[in-house]
């Protein structure tokens, strides 16, 4: 974490108290099959990946060490299945640097988005708590929740240049998530969480936004008395909820999104020296915050267990053919009664297409580049049947 200012708290409104009240309401009781899911978290996976990140060295701009664990995260998620990888390239101090972004296409809100994130350089030494854990509980959880059904679409980001000035962060906020309008749930941010070896460390610190601008504190605020829930529920660690201050969600929430995140609570004396290496942290610890982080994940992304038979029951109500489509694709649906409008959306979450609805539609998808879209039928009640069409040729 890149340690600034601190920043000064503000008074809560009734209004915050109440959405407090609501989201408490919802994370209190824990879901057996999030339960079960956090138990099989692979723990000895998590340790060879911390290991990984830590053998690269000292990665800073401009480093091989740097470049390299760049290429590793990237092959990693490859391996396990990821498609949707992007690079967001910018430029600091002349040395080329790279936000990886891998994206999981939520069933319900494919274009709404919960962002997982961690930075993934380091500063004067290699960089285990700081931030060698995030990077490794945040590889994790995708791992884990590839073959899960999520409502919301998740975006995984590792940042770089954060210990230079939140460079990373601030280029994508700037160049993509602004100019492109996302829309963004929530930005989990999980950054040195490793505690320190020879200390009790039973405390994780959840983070809210208290800064200006204002209209985002009271749902940061909720988000993460939620979070604090999640993690008590999910690990055997108590939890300290604190404010936000120096590290990636930062270009977020100055924007006005709506951010909570992790951060130890014995910070380590080792940060940014040569020392931050895994034998002084306590790694009971960190893979109890691993724990609680897949947990509150599972829950902020909508996670759900799919029985197959609404899974049916959608196809029968709404289906699309070819797919994929190089010119006309066909949709066809068995129910108007409650349908509300057909939307094509693309991969930046952008509606192009909004069509009337019919029993049987024929939409042109002949000028639309290659790549992956999503058509997204609406119904009265406010529920959405989503289905991926791949446009080739």
């Amino acid at each position: 974490m890149n340690i600034s200012n601190c920043i000064n708290k503000s008074i809560f409104s009734l209004g915050l108290f109440s959405l407090l009240l609501i989201f408490q309401s919802k994370a209190q009781e824990s879901n057996s099959y999030y339960e079960t899911i956090v138990e099989t978290m692979d723990l000895d996976i998590l340790e060879v990946n911390l290991q990984q990140h830590v053998d690269f060295g000292s990665k800073e701009p401009g480093t091989e060490a740097l470049v390299n664990s760049f290429n590793w995260i990237k092959s990693s998620y490859e391996e396990w299945g990821y498609e949707d990888i992007s690079i967001d390239t910018f430029s600091y101090s002349g040395n080329e640097c790279y936000n990886l972004i891998i994206t999981k296409t939520g069933t319900h809100y494919p274009n709404k988005y919960v962002i997982i994130d961690g930075h993934y350089d380091t500063r004067n030494g290699p960089g285990a708590n700081d931030n060698g854990t995030g990077t490794a509980i945040v590889m994790e959880i995708a791992r884990m929740l590839k073959d899960i059904d999520t409502q919301y679409s998740v975006r995984f980001i590792h940042f770089s240049a954060e210990e230079v000035g939140l460079v990373g962060s601030n280029h994508y906020v700037n160049h993509v998530v602004v100019p492109e309008s996302h829309n963004i749930k929530l930005v989990f941010n999980i950054d040195a969480v490793g505690g320190v070896n020879g200390m009790t460390n039973d405390i994780i610190v959840c983070e809210r936004d208290e800064s200006a601008p204002n209209s985002n504190n009271a749902a940061s605020a909720a988000i993460t008395d939620t979070l604090s829930n999640l993690m008590e529920l999910y690990s055997s660690l108590n939890t300290e909820i604190s404010y936000a201050y120096a590290t990636d969600y930062v270009p977020f929430m100055e924007e006005g999104y709506v951010i909570t995140g992790l951060y130890e609570y014995n910070e380590t004396p080792y940060a940014h020296t040569p020392n931050d290496n895994i034998e002084h942290m306590d790694m009971e610890y960190f893979k109890e915050v691993a724990k609680g982080s897949l947990g509150a994940s599972l829950y902020f992304t909508g996670a759900y267990e799919s029985t197959g038979v609404e899974d049916i029951e959608e196809k029968e109500l709404l289906s699309i053919y070819p797919n994929p489509v190089t010119h006309v694709l066909n949709v066809k649906i068995t129910n108007t009664d409650h349908a509300q409008q057909l939307k094509i959306i693309n991969q930046q979450g952008q509606t192009i297409m909004i069509e009337e609805i019919k029993m049987n539609t024929k939409i042109d998808f002949s000028q639309l580049p290659n790549g992956l879209y999503f058509l997204v039928m609406e119904t009265e009640n406010g529920e959405k049947l989503v289905r991926k069409i791949n446009k080739i040729g």
